[in-house]
């Protein structure tokens, strides 16, 4: 892994522990008998377990995983993707209520700022794909987020995003 890579790896790594430490800190339920004020849909059951694991999604390779602090439902992860030969690594977090995640994220921006918002996603109760929405916390930009179960093992075995992708601007 080239230095520079490293350098943007513990700058996500340095903003996920804050992040999450923000968010335990003052969580509270992210859905509740009324609609939920990111527009997420009422949650159904799934076993929290579907969620966990390897992805492949319009966003590159996403892993997600138990935060290990022992609350029940919260969530973090990670996703990977090119951006003008850049890898960048973007980091989320959030309570997983039934099988719909309600999360944070950031990554960094092509000018060394870091960007950041919310989202949601919405799982399949067999754990096979998901469907969500994120947007940056100004609400300047905003967009869908699918993903389906990976088969890889490593990022390398990805395909790259279909061809109508289009990534964040790099002007940020």
């Amino acid at each position: 892994m080239k230095a520079v890579n490293v350098g943007r790896v513990l700058l996500v790594l340095g903003a996920a522990f804050a992040a999450a430490a923000s968010t335990t800190s003052n969580s509270k339920p992210a859905v509740q008998n009324a609609a939920s004020p990111s527009g997420a849909p009422q949650p159904t059951q799934m076993d929290p377990a579907n969620a966990m694991g390897l992805w492949k999604s319009s966003f590159g390779a996403v892993k997600v995983e138990s935060d290990g602090r022992g609350a029940m439902g919260s969530v973090h992860g990670v996703w990977v993707y090119d951006r003008g030969g850049a890898e960048v690594i973007g980091y989320f977090a959030g309570p997983l209520n039934g099988n719909v995640l309600e999360f944070t994220w950031q990554e960094p921006a092509a000018d060394g700022t870091s960007l950041a918002g919310a989202g949601y996603l919405v799982f399949d109760p067999y754990g096979q794909k998901f469907t969500g929405k994120w947007w940056t916390n100004g609400r300047d930009r905003q967009g869908e987020w699918t993903g389906w179960r990976a088969q890889a093992t490593t990022a390398e075995e990805y395909p790259p995003p279909a061809d109508d992708y289009q990534p964040p601007p790099t002007n940020y």
